[in-house]
């Protein structure tokens, strides 16, 4: 996003301005008046800052066949906007397949890539929340809450 300071800011002045004649007329003391337009320069220089630091993701630029013509965030953060699964290893996730209640099946069909990943530990290498955790490098508890989380959106949807 551009931002012409010179241009916004005069407007604002213009704003400002009559805003002051308004409010004068409204019979508010210099003092009101002043926390006001204090008050509104604060946001014009939060807007100023967001626009000066906001930065727009071209998505022609993205798919680019030249790495000059790229956006620098794509760039940056392509990991981050790209998701792939690798279904080389099917037979790790077949254990989904063999459940035979169907509603269980398709709760877990339903859950997020994060979330049938934990299962499949859990159930193909039969390990413990705690041995997760420990691999992950996150706390035990922090490998409940997402058991738990898993536990209620079956208990819903069951």
């Amino acid at each position: 996003m551009k931002w012409n300071n010179g241009k916004e800011r005069a407007k604002f002045e213009r704003e400002q301005k009559e805003l002051r004649e308004q409010y004068i007329a409204e019979g508010m003391t210099e003092e009101q008046i002043q926390a006001m337009y204090d008050f509104d320069l604060k946001v014009f220089n939060g807007k100023r800052r967001e626009a000066e630091h906001t930065q727009t993701l071209d998505f022609a630029a993205v798919e680019a066949e030249d790495k000059e013509l790229q956006n620098p965030l794509y760039k940056k953060f392509s990991d981050k906007l790209t998701v792939t699964m690798n279904f080389l290893d099917a037979s790790r996730y077949a254990w989904i397949d063999e459940i035979e209640d169907e509603k269980l099946g398709a709760a877990i069909k339903n859950l997020s890539v994060a979330q049938i990943e934990l299962l499949t530990e859990m159930v193909m290498s039969d390990k413990t929340a705690s041995e997760i955790a420990r691999e992950q490098r996150v706390s035990q508890q922090a490998i409940s809450k997402k058991l738990k989380k898993i536990q209620i959106i079956f208990e819903n949807r069951l």
